[in-house]
């Protein structure tokens, strides 16, 4: 026993050298995912601690505001328009075929196209600031959270924006299966957060502080990490504007224009639930259905850890006419997937109340029946996500647009609908009823079709 553990902890943390494309895919796999187990430990750790910290500083209602201001930003990320998910099928593939030259290309192309999306989104952002209501927009009332409020969002727009173009560095340790390089600095980032954050709650800053507190220390060792990775690790990588390729910019942006309708409509599913309640019932509301979802998320640990690496080999096995291999692990997945999801629901319906009222306070315990919605969601989400990996990996995303732009639709109209009849349950409510009777079956005969195609290509 001790030498198999001393074995897998070497394989763990050494260099993948296998020759065997299956071997090194599952190595990489397995360092991925172990060192992504590792990570997420380390960060739920840091949401609770952070989250009583964070409660206690700024009070429910700019707690609702914080909360509500990290939907905002993963709406930013919209305006990469899909070209982070299409770069990752792009560099993959060009690893899988063993073309350094290409990652290079691929590189300057990300590069140039992020660097130039988040300077002229800081211009839109600058030209259309006078004119938005940022206490309305959030649902803030108090005098403090007005005045502090807007020099947040400035604060987190530049953060956000600076660190844009960096966001290539996981792409290309997934691409390179060194998933536990990226871990690794995912976890230092984690760590620095919480120590800024423990900082900044000994004084009196307030939400812009947070914002830097949180935001700036992850950004700085994003920033850390591309250096590192560019002129140590692989410096070979290194692009320059030379290595642009307008023709591959071309067949990237068609690429990342299917993503980005996805984008948009997940983020129109699952990143408005928060606006809808602060906008209808107040932002007081939020924290209940926030911690309370973010908890259920955990239902689907497993698949989390295990998406971008997936994606990853999955993209290298198609490229390498691997269909076998794909089919298997896609079966397994999913199947491993749902069990793991069936039983954790269980658990955590019979802790969430008792746990968040001791975690964050009386005033955010949810309901039986949000409990209850959100038990049905997660089952949905654990159903989902390993066919849209699989989907995703394939870049086979034309189906899937049209039924899920009618599932969008249909799940934004029904939670401004149910919000105003049932407050927070309908939210979550609206989105298991549109994406059951919507999505799940199409997407399952969707990927089934895809890994027919597949094979047949192969």
């Amino acid at each position: 026993m001790y030498a198999l553990s001393r074995k897998a902890f070497r394989v763990l943390f050494s260099r993948i050298e296998a020759e065997d494309p299956r071997r090194r895919r599952l190595i990489g796999l397995y360092q991925g995912a172990a060192t992504s187990l590792g990570n997420r430990t380390i960060s739920i750790l840091v949401s609770f601690l952070s989250v009583p910290l964070t409660i206690r500083y700024l009070g429910p209602e700019l707690y609702g505001a914080w909360i509500t201001l990290g939907s905002l930003l993963t709406w930013l990320h919209l305006t990469d328009f899909g070209l982070n998910n299409g770069l990752t099928n792009a560099i993959t593939t060009a690893v899988g075929r063993e073309r350094p030259d290409l990652v290079r290309t691929h590189l300057a192309n990300g590069f140039l196209l992020l660097g130039s999306i988040a300077g002229l989104t800081a211009i839109v952002a600058l030209a259309a600031w006078p004119f938005i209501d940022w206490s309305a927009l959030f649902g803030v009332r108090s005098a403090r959270a007005k005045s502090e409020l807007g020099p947040a969002v400035a604060l987190a727009l530049a953060i956000f924006l600076l660190q844009f173009p960096i966001t290539i560095t996981a792409k290309i340790y997934i691409a390179y299966q060194e998933g536990r390089i990226a871990n690794s600095w995912g976890a230092a980032g984690n760590l620095l957060s919480l120590l800024a954050l423990v900082i900044v709650t000994r004084t009196e800053g307030g939400l812009p502080w947070l914002v830097i507190a949180v935001s700036g220390t992850g950004s700085l060792v994003n920033a850390l990490n591309t250096a590192w990775m560019l002129l140590w690790h692989k410096p070979f990588l290194r692009p320059s504007f030379r290595h642009a390729d307008f023709g591959s910019i071309r067949s990237l942006g068609q690429v990342g224009g299917k993503f980005f309708l996805i984008q948009i409509m997940a983020l129109v599913t699952f990143q408005t639930d928060n606006f809808v309640i602060g906008y209808f019932l107040g932002a007081a509301h939020v924290p209940e259905y926030s911690l309370t979802y973010n908890l259920f998320n955990y239902a689907s640990l497993p698949q989390a850890l295990l998406f971008s690496y997936l994606w990853a080999a999955y993209n290298e096995a198609i490229a390498r006419k691997d269909i076998a291999w794909v089919r298997r692990a896609f079966r397994l997945n999913l199947a491993a997937g749902m069990a793991f999801s069936a039983v954790a629901v269980i658990g955590l319906a019979v802790i969430a109340r008792p746990f968040i009222g001791w975690w964050a306070g009386p005033n955010v315990v949810p309901s039986g029946s949000l409990i209850g919605w959100m038990m049905a969601w997660s089952l949905i989400n654990a159903f989902a996500n390993p066919i849209a990996c699989l989907l995703a990996a394939a870049s086979h995303l034309r189906a899937q647009i049209v039924y899920s732009a009618i599932a969008t639709a249909c799940n934004l109209v029904l939670s401004i609908t149910l919000v105003q009849r049932w407050g927070v349950d309908g939210v979550i409510a609206a989105t298991v009823v549109s994406y059951a009777v919507i999505v799940c079956v199409p997407i399952y005969v969707d990927a089934r079709s895809l890994i027919r195609k597949l094979a047949r290509a192969a």
